[in-house]
Order: structure tokens, then sequence, then C-alpha cells
């Protein structure tokens, strides 16, 4: 498993250094002449999986003006289940999008790889994670605050949906998470399927609650 470990979610995993070293180890004790396996790659180690998080697609994007403002709104998809995953994944894109195309105000919407795809469906349950960023909050009207996250605590169903209780993140959390993020990075390339195309509106898509 990926070596992480969350402050904000205390969450403890296995690290991938722990398994290689331990799962070499055992092979070197059971087999003589096979201490090369201690460097094998994870892959060869039958049963191990290595987890791979982070990986995005941008399904919408649209950038609008709010009076004198410049505002940007981007849903994102990915195969990431967990929480704190979804979150830190929208904060980096949140973060390369304020740096690259300089908006007020960057909303960034983060729902499930398996999710639905037409754009009418776009809202509420399909919304697992909402992240505002206002890189300069004295020129914006939405938040008083550079970050605010919200995000549904639970994983996806099968259809890529999300229900259960909304949680709102303290700042001082997020600025943690922000400053671990070292890679201010887009979506695989931010690629844009031609259909969901950037385009200019008056408002931002509606979030239901999310």
């Amino acid at each position: 498993m990926a070596a992480k470990k969350h402050r904000l979610f205390h969450a403890f995993r296995i690290s991938r250094k722990l398994v290689l070293l331990s799962g070499g180890f055992l092979l070197v004790l059971g087999v003589s002449g096979t201490a090369a396996l201690v460097f094998a790659p994870a892959h060869l180690i039958p049963g191990y999986e290595e987890e791979i998080t982070g990986s995005c697609k941008t399904v919408y994007r649209s950038d609008f003006r709010r009076g004198e403002e410049t505002r940007l709104i981007s849903i994102i998809s990915t195969p990431d289940p967990n929480p704190n995953d979804r979150v830190r994944t929208g904060m980096r894109i949140a973060r390369h999008l304020a740096e690259t195309e300089h908006p007020d105000l960057v909303i960034v919407q983060v729902m499930d790889a398996h999710g639905p795809t037409q754009r009418s469906e776009l809202r509420g349950p399909a919304i697992g994670a909402e992240i505002v960023h206002a890189p300069n909050p004295s020129k914006t009207m939405a938040t008083s605050r550079p970050w605010e996250v919200r995000y549904v605590q639970a994983l996806p169903t099968g259809a890529g949906l999300f229900f259960g209780s909304r949680v709102d993140m303290r700042l001082i959390e997020l600025e943690a998470i922000n400053r671990e993020i070292e890679l201010a990075e887009g979506c695989d390339g931010d690629i844009v399927d031609e259909e969901a195309a950037t385009v200019s509106q008056k408002e931002p898509a509606k979030s239901s609650g999310h």
C-alpha cells in the first residue's frame, strides 16, 4: 500500500517500503539463493497491488464573470474512493487552476469515476467533494477565506453516487493539506473532452448543497 499519513483524517496505512522489506525478508528466509528478490519490484510480489491515488479526469469546465470577478468551475472525476484522497486531489486541481488561469475564485467539484456522464446529472449525489479556493479573498464576494472544502463522508455506490453526511472542513486543516501538496498539477494532462470544452456563462453549475 502507498505510504501515507494524513494528520487530518488520522488514517494509518502499511507503508510500501515496509511491504517490500518484510516481503523480501521472508522470501530470503524461506528460499536460499533468492536474496535478489528483496529488491524485486512491488508488482512482482504475489497478491501485492499498488494503490494509485491522485488520478483524475476533467469532465466539465466553465469560466464566467460575476460582477467584476472572474470565476472558474471545474468538475473532475477520480477513481479515489476515500474522502481524504478526493479532497487532496480537488485541492491540487484548484491550486493548479488558480496558478495557471488566475481567476478570482476557483470551484472544483469532485465526482466518482463511475458517476453519471450527462451534464444535467453532474450535481447533487454525484458530487463527493467541493473545493472553493480564493487566492486573494479580498477580490471575491463569495468567501472571506482562501479555502472552503466540504465532502460527503461516504464511499461511492456502484453507480458512483455519494450518500452520507456532509463534513465542512476547518481552515487550519485545509492550510495543512495545502502545504503538503508539492506539485499542483492538472488532471492527466488537463485534456478536456470536446463536448465538455470550456465555455463562458453567467452562472456556475449548481452543486445542490455540496
